[in-house]
Formats: C-alpha cells, sequence, structure tokens
C-alpha cells in the first residue's frame, strides 16, 4: 500500500486560523484524557456515536482510537483547516466543522450504523469546503512504498475527488472498520456548504485567488 500524506497547500491566508488550531488541540487533550484515564469511562462511552444523540453526534468527532488514528486525522486538518480556516470568521469555521461532522454522522448512521469515532468526517467536510474555494489550488504530498519515497503535487480537485472515489468504494465493498460512509457524507456536506458560504460572500478571498467552483458554474452561464 502507498502511504499518501498532504503536507502544504497553495493558498494564502487573509485571517490567523485559531479556530483549526483550537480545534487540533481539544482532539489532542481528549485523546490525552483518555489515554491516562482522566474522563471517565461513562462520559468517553457518551460521546462514542452509536445512536440519533446530539451528544454523539458532536461528541464523536473528538475521539480517537490510537496514536496513529490521532496523528493521521491531525495532521490532514492542520494542512487542509488552516487553509479553509484562513479565509473565514473563525466561529464559523467552528460552527461549518461540527456541522460537516454532525452530518457525516448521520450518514453513517442512517446507512452503517456501527460505533464510530474520530474526526475524520468532520475533516473530510472541511476538505469538501476546501474544494469548493479552491479547485485548481495545488497539494503537496510526501508518499511512501516500502523502501522508496518522495514528493508531488496535484490539483486539489483531482487529488480530494480521488479520496472521494476510494471512499466510495470501499463504502459499497463494506467489511472495513473505516467509517467509509461518514467520509462521503462529510465531503459532500462540506462541498455544498463550501458553495454556500461562497454564494453569500462569507469567503474572504483576494482578487487574484484562482476561480472558485461557484466561479466555473457561474462563467459557464454567462
Amino acid at each position: 500500500m502507498i502511504l499518501l500524506i498532504p503536507y502544504e497547500v497553495r493558498t494564502l491566508y487573509q485571517r490567523n486560523p485559531w479556530a483549526n488550531l483550537a480545534l487540533i488541540l481539544a482532539c489532542v487533550v481528549m485523546f490525552l484524557a483518555l489515554f491516562f484515564d482522566w474522563a471517565s469511562e461513562e462520559v468517553i462511552d457518551n460521546m462514542v456515536l452509536s445512536e440519533w444523540s446530539p451528544v454523539q453526534l458532536l461528541g464523536y468527532q473528538f475521539l480517537h482510537g490510537g496514536w496513529i488514528h490521532l496523528i493521521g486525522n491531525m495532521v490532514f486538518l492542520f494542512v487542509f483547516g488552516n487553509a479553509v480556516c484562513g479565509v473565514m470568521n473563525g466561529w464559523l469555521y467552528l460552527g461549518v466543522y461540527l456541522l460537516c461532522g454532525a452530518l457525516a454522522g448521520a450518514a453513517h448512521l442512517a446507512i452503517d450504523g456501527g460505533p464510530a469515532v474520530g474526526a475524520s468526517g468532520s475533516l473530510c467536510g472541511i476538505m469538501g469546503v476546501y474544494l469548493a474555494i479552491y479547485p485548481q489550488n495545488r497539494i503537496h504530498c510526501f508518499w511512501f512504498f516500502l523502501i522508496r519515497f518522495g514528493t508531488f503535487d496535484l490539483p486539489g480537485w483531482l487529488l480530494i475527488l480521488t479520496w472521494f472515489a476510494l471512499d466510495l468504494l470501499g463504502a459499497f465493498r463494506g467489511g472495513s472498520q473505516v467509517a467509509h460512509w461518514a467520509h462521503v457524507g462529510g465531503t459532500l456536506a462540506g462541498f455544498v456548504i463550501g458553495l454556500m458560504l461562497l454564494k453569500l460572500r462569507m469567503v474572504d478571498l483576494f482578487d487574484y485567488d484562482n476561480p472558485t467552483v461557484l466561479d466555473w458554474f457561474e462563467n459557464r452561464d454567462e
């Protein structure tokens, strides 16, 4: 299997991404609380996504099953979250993140139904927002296969849609511990939310930024 890790996106920040850094910190603190038994099992169990509960739809986004699960999600969130958070109000970003995670969790419950934890549904939502805002901006990735490794970059639309297609494939195949339907639901929710934010002019872009997906649609209609 090829290991693929994004490490940089070509975007320009208008704001300090404090809200995204706060989310990363919250996930790390929650993991440490679980790891060192600082939180009771009852509290943790009530946060695991297993039923239609507002507490679970929000709480599961801050739980992770292990160090690899946590670090992988936080690396992706740092790369894509900072880019998205950097072009909108921080409080708005927090709302978008939590809403994407809740909608991702709802998709998982509706189709899969098994217990789930992790920020990946929320993260996929933020990647969906990124896709709407920065479809052409290039994403730099590190790849590793056996003893070979290197770097490459691709436009955002190609890389994110490839990941989305792989999640769809995994979702229909089934039999995996990965919550693929949460990833699919989160990506779709984030993309739609991103288009809405662009339409409402709630995203701060420079005049010389690359066209957004909304720009593509509007230019085609002219």
